[in-house]
């Protein structure tokens, strides 16, 4: 993860967060084997060194852009919660599908970054951005569908694995926008109504 650094100050954080948007407005327009750290520092207004220096080389870039995309979907989870008052209560299979619809929702609302860059770092540098953060999104949410907490892990590691899946087939344009959000969101709904599956 390249999240924010315990020492540093706010001034760098905002940097690093400049950097970052740079790096995400860089990719709507450009092919990613067009862009370089000069080009990322340049669009950001700042030196080369200081990307080096605060985020590191292209590829902590890129996975900084990743982590950007979690920490957007993780403030717009909280904030549906806050929204939602008891009579909008939903079951606990619904909270855990809610979570996939919004990170696909999340993604395909600006799909050119996201796919550039799992496209570049693959799905094994993707699992170190934490398969998008759901992980840690998903499992208080699946404590509930479960009697232990050994079933709410082995449950969300299902569904992040399926849903590393088919973003990955979405990334590398195996399957369409549509598709994409139809069987990440199917395959959920199988894993969730499916419990014995985790006993396994």
């Amino acid at each position: 993860m390249t999240g924010a650094r315990p020492s540093e100050s706010p001034a760098s954080q905002q940097r690093r967060r400049t950097i970052t948007d740079a790096a995400v407005e860089l990719l709507r327009d450009r092919d990613l084997d067009k862009i370089s750290v000069a080009d990322i520092a340049d669009a950001a207004g700042v030196a080369v060194a200081t990307v080096y220096n605060l985020i590191g080389p292209r590829e902590r870039v890129l996975s900084a852009v990743l982590d950007l995309y979690v920490e957007q979907l993780t403030d717009a989870l909280a904030a549906q919660r806050q929204d939602i008052g008891p009579s909008q209560y939903v079951s606990a299979a619904d909270a855990v599908v809610h979570v996939i619809e919004s990170a696909n929702n999340h993604i395909l609302s600006d799909p050119v970054p996201v796919r550039a860059v799992l496209r570049e770092l693959g799905a094994l540098q993707f699992a170190d951005n934490r398969g998008l953060g759901l992980a840690e999104l998903l499992l208080p949410r699946a404590r509930r569908l479960t009697d232990s907490d050994q079933e709410a892990d082995l449950l969300v590691s299902l569904i992040v694995y399926g849903f590393r899946g088919v973003l990955m087939s979405w990334a590398h344009d195996l399957i369409g926008d549509d598709t994409f959000a139809r069987d990440s969101k199917r395959l959920v709904r199988v894993l969730v109504n499916a419990p014995a599956a985790t006993a396994i």
